[in-house]
């Protein structure tokens, strides 16, 4: 117990300073619309590398960060850098100019009154127009304080920014909750992605989680697909976009020339 408490001190007092060193970086993980054959967006995620203390996984340091309020400052960093990066590819012509860009948003970032000013901020530097961005929340987001996270969530919807609900279908969230804030997307968990298949039971739960989210006027995404039978289910489950190690590994940013052309000149997971 007492390592336990002395590694998590550990990780917590690293944390306030890692902004500062550059040990937190982005990777971006591309999401294809397999109808179009083209990359459509980026999820950008954070990892921290410590130096010789080595790489600490997101599911070690993100909840110490949201509970400590660290998450805030790294939040705002990874939303500029994210935006910033999509400016340059699209500057660079490595994607298209209707490409986004996602950033996970935590439920302490949501709390905190300047959030909507570090989202307008960050496009305003970074040049990009607001609805290139998704925001991404999880459900727990709805159900903390859900009242607060909606006032931020809806000025950010007027401003044009977009608004998806990750890892759908493992939280607590009520329909009526569901239909109060302004969503635009629904990201399919991995846990359904992976146990589906063309004669199994996640086929039609997957299928009610896409009626679903037509029914609120949203799209889906479907996330962590590995396999090719995965996709072709999706696909006749009339889900056309997706993400996951079948298609890319979360790539630096100067990878994504590489990536995109890769994926669009010859798709192989198109067959």
């Amino acid at each position: 117990m007492v390592e336990r408490v002395t590694h998590r001190l550990d990780i917590e007092t690293a944390l306030y300073r890692a902004l500062e060193r550059d040990e937190v970086r982005l990777v971006h993980q591309p999401i294809i619309d397999t109808r179009l054959g083209i990359v459509v967006g980026f999820e950008s995620l954070m990892r921290w590398d410590r130096g010789d203390s080595g790489t600490v996984s997101p599911a070690e340091f993100i909840p110490v960060a949201e509970e400590t309020g660290t998450i805030v400052p790294l939040g705002s960093w990874a939303l500029l850098d994210a935006l910033t990066s999509l400016r340059q590819w699209m500057d660079a012509g490595w994607c298209g100019a209707g490409t986004t860009v996602s950033v996970n948003v935590s439920a302490r970032q949501l709390h905190d009154p300047t959030f909507v000013t570090v989202v307008s901020e960050a496009l305003s530097r970074s040049g990009v127009p607001a609805d290139r961005l998704w925001l991404e929340v999880t459900e727990s987001v709805m159900i903390s304080e859900p009242t607060q996270a909606l006032s931020a969530l809806r000025q950010l919807n007027s401003l044009g920014v977009r608004v998806a609900i990750d890892d759908f279908g493992t939280g607590y969230s009520s329909l009526s909750l569901l239909q109060r804030f302004p969503i635009q997307r629904v990201k399919i968990d991995r846990a359904f992605v992976n146990e589906l298949r063309a004669d199994g039971g996640s086929h039609s739960l997957v299928r009610t989680i896409i009626a679903m989210a037509e029914s609120l006027g949203a799209d889906v995404v479907a996330e962590g697909v590995e396999t090719v039978e995965q996709m072709d289910v999706l696909a006749s489950l009339q889900c056309h976009k997706a993400q996951g190690y079948l298609i890319s590994h979360p790539v630096t940013a100067g990878q994504v020339a590489e990536v995109v052309a890769r994926l669009e000149e010859s798709p192989a997971w198109r067959r």
